[in-house]
């Protein structure tokens, strides 16, 4: 009985330290710009792809104003995806990209930066459409990386 118990809160501390990490890296990955709340006038829905968070299950979504795009996860998962916010005018370029076994992702680019993040999603040519309406740069180049720590390179 001693070794259940025991079992038990070795897991339990394990899962708290699990959760704790992934809330860490989330905000790690955030970025904000004190942009207005708003009403949007695109919604994507998908998932986050950064250096240290790869997502499934369509837990976020990617927000289109008239003052740039919001990244941000649903009500139930905000507290694992990290809020992150760029006005048209700051994105060095979009690109397409995609993991081995993934799908692709929409890579936002900060001018003058290697820092960006990733948006999984199955719109993603509705999305660059989009953002060519604000006249970001867009890349339609397939860019294949093993691991996202890739991106985070020069631009391409």
């Amino acid at each position: 009985m001693l070794v259940v118990v025991l079992l038990v809160i070795v897991l339990a501390i394990v899962a708290a330290a699990g959760l704790v990490t992934w809330s860490r890296r989330a905000r790690a990955a955030a970025r904000s710009i004190g942009a207005p709340a708003g009403e949007y006038d695109r919604l994507f829905p998908g998932d986050v792809l950064s250096r240290h968070i790869l997502m499934s299950g369509s837990l976020a979504r990617l927000e289109f104003f008239d003052w740039g795009v919001r990244l941000h996860g649903l009500a139930i998962s905000r507290w694992v995806v990290p809020t992150w916010e760029a006005r048209y005018e700051e994105l060095a370029i979009v690109e397409l990209v995609t993991l081995r076994f993934s799908r692709f992702a929409v890579w936002l680019r900060l001018r003058g930066s290697s820092d960006g993040i990733g948006f999984l999603t199955h719109w993603s040519r509705d999305i660059l459409r989009e953002f060519e309406k604000h006249n970001v740069p867009v890349n339609r180049s397939v860019i294949k990386v093993t691991r996202p720590e890739e991106l985070y390179r020069s631009p391409s």
